[in-house]
């Protein structure tokens, strides 16, 4: 049950006879730094609705971070506090985006297609996107610089002449998207020109034609839909693009080891259900149907029986900016609207536009209302958990609550929003028309999922995170020590108890044992602490460090002297952590480490072939290096070379890992064989650079000694004659200037400062002198 809820913008308390974890949560609804009481409202069960993605390009670093860290608070409370869970989670399959991006790659396929040969038209076409693009993207700063409209290539030279190649500050602070917008008219610029040079050579073949076309499809994709939009009627097109990048979005994920959705939704799957909720707010006097579509009134909401408005971000809720933004590039001017601040939940579908049947005509969901419907319709009129983006906060968040409580007349839809934090790239915000992107797929390129996560764990879900080469170096040393204690943890263990059960058996636990026991035991409690105190992976993460290195120091003791009970409890610890962060298999519970650690898979023979036929082999080539070099009568030192061929090159292809102690026993791992690969690109990558370094460093100081050298050519008595001479006068025995140009007398600071340079020039001079003297 709850708690009475006042008739305001005050969040109530939810009340359970339940017993809790202790667990406390950041609620961005009451806005406050503290955590505030979880309490799920039946029992242990939590109901939970995650904003999904708008599917219409491929998944990037802000998206990872999103549903990432929503995926570690997910499994803490799942699978560390026991919470029953019910996860549903949209993907948005219909919104102004993907109409925008179906036509513009329809349209752009179409007249590719149709572009057999390269002519005059083709580059008028070009030519044409490009000015009514650069005038549409920028036109006031065109204006402003140059005094008219792009209407030629001498007014594009002019324009971009008057921003310095791009790098004029007001042009770049003037939109958001300013720099995008430039790189694509350049782009097309320099395909107009190539085509026109081809035109000139004659050649007019289709590749030249498609090379313009692509060139300038930034351009042209948005000069083909303004003329022909309308043309595009088959709706199979809008979902055959949501779904493909569906499927895109859903393999990062699983990538990246994100947890399935126990219900996943489709807005193209609910638009009955919308009818239905929109009408409900309709006759509950809180929404209007105005030429089709259909306008949430703000104003009669917001104040009326209790129902506040832009309870999330207040401050928000008069921007035009946002609201604009909330609304859709494709949202019509509707003269019947009561209010700028009333939202579309209906919107009436125009030409070039899916729709589907309503009671006010042809139409589409607008944006917010799919998510208070699918949300809803699964997990009722109240919900627990929603998580998102803190960029959704305002409009969409505070536009969701405001309709589903408008719809079923309640106070509190949502219990307890958590909000990730923005995601920085080189401490810049994250953003594609800043160029400030990268795609999920390019940093798998360059590092592992769990490096990744590791990242996210090191930053509270709900704070800004920074993606950065430093960042990310942080991250990589942390997991690899992780990966390095397990492998070391795992062979020690097995070598201590390696004929050696007697021992083991007779040996006391002392004092180096029980201290790291309690340190165990201190870890335990950090950790708990810091996990109830909203999901604190960054603190958490400080205290596994803490005992893996305590741990870590324990094994230095040597092999015949560590007791293998403690330190297989810290192993078997910090990997039920590490699998409750999502950073380990969900395999064996005494397992130790990443993966499951043991078995053949179900492959019997053939798997246990694939796996010990590469090993054997490569044991084999080593055994045939051994016996030629012993019957040739080989030396100790190409010996030596071959071990440490098997040891750097051979076996680390193969996941396999030596480490050479200086007891002369070799402490053998197993690892991922593309982590050691990743490690040592890394490692030479590093190694890359600092030579580089070195070598620009030499470079810029034999600049610098030549620069010297010719200074110092420069006998003193001539500096200031040549080729300055125009600046001063008059001179004296010396030839420094006592006169400047008009023939007054230098001041004193300036006759001082000559004279200075005047004597380091003839110290340089002398030692140039002497230096031709002495060879």
């Amino acid at each position: 049950m709850m708690s009475s809820q006042s008739k305001s913008a005050q969040w109530a308390q939810p009340e359970s006879t339940h017993p809790q974890t202790g667990l406390k949560v950041f609620n961005t609804l009451t806005n406050s730094k503290a955590g505030v009481p979880f309490v799920p409202r039946e029992g242990n069960r939590v109901s939970w609705y995650g904003c999904g993605p708008t599917v219409y390009d491929a998944s990037h670093m802000g998206h990872a971070f999103n549903y990432v860290s929503s995926d570690i608070v997910r499994r803490i409370m799942e699978d560390y506090l026991g919470y029953d869970l019910t996860m549903v989670m949209n993907i948005t399959d219909i919104d102004d985006k993907i109409i925008l991006r179906t036509r513009h790659r329809h349209l752009l396929a179409q007249y590719r297609a149709k572009a057999d040969a390269l002519t005059e038209q083709l580059v008028a076409d070009a030519s044409a996107a490009l000015y009514a693009y650069a005038n549409e993207s920028f036109g006031d700063l065109v204006a402003a610089r140059i005094g008219s409209q792009v209407a030629s290539d001498r007014d594009w030279r002019a324009f971009v002449a008057a921003v310095d190649e791009g790098r004029d500050k007001a042009f770049v602070a003037s939109s958001e998207k300013a720099v995008m917008q430039f790189d694509a008219a350049s782009a097309a610029f320099r395909a107009v020109g190539a085509a026109c040079l081809s035109l000139a050579d004659g050649e007019r073949s289709r590749a030249a034609a498609e090379a313009l076309v692509d060139g300038a499809k930034d351009v042209l994709a948005p000069w083909l839909d303004a003329q022909f939009k309308e043309s595009v009627t088959d709706q199979r097109l809008f979902r055959d693009l949501a779904a493909y990048w569906e499927q895109d979005f859903m393999a990062d994920m699983d990538a990246l080891n994100v947890r399935r959705p126990h219900v996943l939704t489709r807005v193209t799957e609910f638009v009955d259900e919308i009818v239905r909720f929109v009408q409900r707010i309709i006759d509950n006097g809180y929404a209007y149907e105005a030429g089709g579509s259909v306008y949430f009134d703000v104003e009669a909401y917001d104040g009326e029986n209790g129902h506040v408005y832009g309870k999330l971000s207040p401050q928000s809720k008069d921007s035009a900016r946002l609201l604009a933004e909330g609304e859709g590039s494709l949202a019509a001017k509707n003269a019947d609207k009561h209010n700028d601040r009333d939202f579309a939940l209906w919107k009436n579908s125009r030409p070039g536009e899916p729709s589907w049947p309503s009671p006010w005509g042809p139409g589409r969901p607008g944006w917010h209302i799919e998510c208070s419907v699918m949300a809803s319709e699964i997990l009722g009129q109240h919900i627990d958990v929603h998580t998102g983006g803190v960029d959704l906060k305002f409009p969409h968040h505070d536009n969701e609550m405001a309709q589903s409580e408008a719809c079923f007349d309640n106070h509190q839809w949502v219990n307890y929003f958590l909000h990730t934090g923005h995601q920085h790239i080189e401490g810049r915000k994250m953003s594609k028309s800043l160029k400030n992107f990268v795609t999920i797929k390019d940093a798998l390129k360059l590092y592992s999922a769990r490096q990744l996560r590791t990242l996210f764990l090191l930053t509270r879900w709900s704070e800004p995170l920074n993606f950065s080469d430093k960042t990310m170096e942080e991250a990589v040393s942390i997991e690899r020590t992780l990966t390095s204690f397990f492998a070391n943890v795992a062979a020690l263990l097995r070598d201590s108890r390696r004929g050696q059960q007697e021992a083991d058996a007779g040996r006391q636990t002392n004092g180096p044992e029980l201290e790291l026991l309690a340190a165990l035991g201190d870890a335990q409690d950090q950790v708990h602490c810091a996990l109830l105190d909203s999901f604190d992976t960054s603190s958490a993460m400080r205290a596994i460090q803490d005992i893996v290195a305590r741990t870590t120091a324990y094994l230095q003791r040597g092999r015949g002297t560590i007791d293998p009970q403690p330190v297989e409890a810290v192993a078997q610890y910090v990997t039920k952590i590490m699998r409750a962060f999502g950073m380990a298999d969900d395999s064996a519970a005494r397992a130790i480490g990443w993966g499951s650690g043991g078995g053949d898979g179900g492959q019997g023979a053939v798997g246990r072939e694939a796996t010990l036929l590469p090993v054997a082999t490569a044991l084999s080539d080593f055994r045939d290096g051994v016996r030629e070099l012993a019957l040739a009568g080989g030396d100790k030192k190409a010996l030596l070379a071959l071990c440490d061929r098997l040891r750097d090159q051979v076996l680390p292809e193969l996941g396999i890992v030596i480490d050479d102690h200086g007891d002369g026993r070799a402490l053998v791992k197993v690892a991922d064989p593309e982590e050691i690969r990743r490690a040592r690109e890394l490692h030479e990558a590093k190694e890359a650079a600092t030579r580089l370094k070195k070598l620009k460093e030499a470079q810029l100081a034999e600049e610098k000694r030549r620069a010297t050298l010719e200074k110092s050519k420069v006998p003193p008595q001539d500096m200031f004659r040549s080729p300055m001479c125009d600046l001063y006068s008059a001179w004296d025995e010396r030839g420094v200037p006592t006169k400047d140009k008009a023939g007054e007398d230098l001041s004193k600071n300036s006759a001082r400062r000559l004279a200075k340079e005047y004597d380091a020039q003839k110290k340089l001079h002398d030692k140039y002198l002497q230096s031709l003297a002495q060879s």
